[in-house]
């Protein structure tokens, strides 16, 4: 999905990008991944719902790895 005029992504993408950027280096901060970590389809479907949800990426990263109660 590309802007034609300037073959650069929408903005949301750029954001989008840059928060899963944040959401991965939080999530291996704390230990939740290791490298080399394989974003598929299904996660970055995922992901996407937290951050148009409007969760930080490190509450993000607490939603996809936390214990379910």
């Amino acid at each position: 999905m590309l802007d034609d005029a300037s073959n650069t992504p929408p903005q949301y993408v750029i954001e989008l990008r840059a928060w899963i950027s944040d959401w991965y280096d939080h999530a291996f901060k704390v230990g939740y991944v290791y490298p080399p970590f394989a974003l598929d389809a299904a996660i970055a479907d995922r992901l996407e719902g937290y951050f148009q949800a409007g969760l930080t990426p490190a509450e993000g990263a607490i939603a996809f790895f936390g214990l379910v109660h």
